[in-house]
């Protein structure tokens, strides 16, 4: 168990600390040998990206930082994810999961891919990083996910995977993602240009144009 313990003199009593995905942590003050309790909270064992959008890359044009509720993936669009890997994560304690929740229905002829996407600071600022401007160009396939001759659904890895609304697909990325502390962004595209599926962004809220997150759908990397 890892145990800090540090004296504060005001005004410089602000404490900082970095905390492990789902880490359970206690603590306590204590006030000229007054204890205020002890007590105890749990860090979420997800994130959630810095950005997402769907871009179509034919246009070429920046694009305005609107709220979309969800990441469309088709033809001429992919879709871009930008997250934060935790410093506090260890290769050798944590599996990491992207997990994406399908918004209606879907149209897989071909499938979808999963690539590493190597642009960094990328985001929808009116700048040379806007994601409607930015260099579009994928790096190395992640997963891929293929319909079957019997209308199932398949990651390359053999596991089969549904995607009627409301399902939630779940993508290994534990070998993947190997350095910690840094930003981390992948792209989905479609392999037929008939193929189209939808997912949540981190825009979708409990009811549309209120201010409520419905955060249970949003896309995250989980740590388990």
């Amino acid at each position: 168990m890892y145990k800090r313990q540090v004296v504060y003199k005001y005004p410089y009593n602000v404490h900082f600390q970095t905390f492990e995905p789902g880490g359970t942590y206690n603590w306590s003050v204590t006030v000229d040998n007054v204890s205020g309790g002890n007590w105890s909270f749990k860090v979420s064992e997800k994130v959630y990206p810095l950005n997402d959008r769907s871009v179509d890359v034919t246009e070429n044009k920046s694009l305005m930082p609107y709220q979309i509720k969800n990441l469309e993936v088709s033809n001429n669009k992919i879709s871009f994810l930008r997250f934060d890997i935790p410093s506090t994560i260890t290769e050798d304690s944590h599996k990491i999961y992207l997990n994406l929740v399908v918004d209606g229905d879907s149209t897989l002829n071909g499938g979808i891919a999963i690539h590493k996407y190597d642009q960094l600071g990328w985001g929808e600022n009116p700048d040379n990083k806007n994601i409607g401007i930015i260099d579009h160009t994928l790096g190395s396939t992640i997963a891929t996910l293929t319909s079957q001759a019997n209308g199932t659904t398949v990651w390359d890895n053999g596991t089969a995977q549904s995607l009627d609304n409301g399902t939630t697909l779940s993508i290994d990325l534990t070998d993947k993602i190997t350095s910690y502390g840094e930003e981390y962004s992948i792209a989905i595209r479609v392999l037929e240009t008939t193929d189209k599926v939808t997912f949540f962004s981190k825009e979708k809220k409990m009811i549309d144009y209120s201010f409520s997150p419905q955060m249970k759908l949003w896309p995250n990397l989980s740590f388990k």
